[in-house]
C-alpha cells in the first residue's frame, strides 16, 4: 500500500519522470537513498512505470479508443490476447454495455483499418466501437491520487 511519501513520489514523478532522486529527496525532505528504495519498490511492486508519453496526434499519426463486447469467452482471455497487438497501448476491463477499452496508435489510417481488421479478427471479438481521436485536450497521469483526474497536454506543470 502507498503512503504519503510513495504518493508525493509519484506525483512529482508524474510531472517529469526523469528527475534524479536527489532532487526528489531535496524536494520531499529525505534521504537520496529513501527516494531511491521507494521508487525502486514502487516498480517492482508494478504500482509505477516511468515512460515518455507523446501527444501522437502531433506526429501525424492516428489514435483511435475502442469500446468492445465480448462473446464466448471471458474478457480476461480477449483482453491477455488483444494487449500482445504491437499498436494497442491500453488495454482495460470496463463495466457499462461494453467490456474492454481499448487505445491504440497507428502510424497512418492505412495502418488503422489494419488494427481495426486483426482485432474483429481475434476470438471472443464481438462488437466493437472505434473512436476516432481528433484532438488531445488532456492526457493521462496519476494525479488523481490528488483528486484531479487529468493532466494538461499544453501545460504539464498545471
Amino acid at each position: 500500500m502507498a503512503d504519503e511519501l510513495d504518493k508525493r513520489l509519484i506525483e512529482l514523478l508524474a510531472r517529469d519522470g526523469r528527475r534524479s532522486f536527489t532532487s526528489l529527496a531535496d524536494d520531499i525532505g529525505v534521504a537520496q537513498s529513501t527516494v531511491r528504495t521507494r521508487v525502486n519498490r514502487l516498480q517492482e511492486d508494478g504500482i509505477i512505470t516511468i515512460v515518455a508519453i507523446c501527444n501522437a496526434l502531433t506526429l501525424g499519426h492516428q489514435v483511435v479508443r475502442l469500446l468492445i463486447r465480448v462473446r464466448a469467452l471471458t474478457p480476461s482471455d480477449v483482453a491477455d490476447n488483444l494487449g500482445q497487438i504491437r499498436q494497442i497501448n491500453h488495454v482495460a476491463l470496463i463495466s457499462g454495455s461494453y467490456d474492454l477499452y481499448l487505445e491504440a496508435t497507428c502510424r497512418d489510417q492505412a495502418q488503422l483499418i489494419e488494427l481495426l481488421d486483426v482485432v474483429r479478427q481475434q476470438p471472443g471479438v464481438g462488437a466493437i466501437q472505434p473512436i476516432i481521436v481528433t484532438s488531445l485536450a488532456k492526457d493521462y497521469t496519476w494525479e488523481g491520487l490528488r483528486g484531479v483526474a487529468g493532466q494538461s497536454v499544453s501545460n504539464p506543470n498545471a
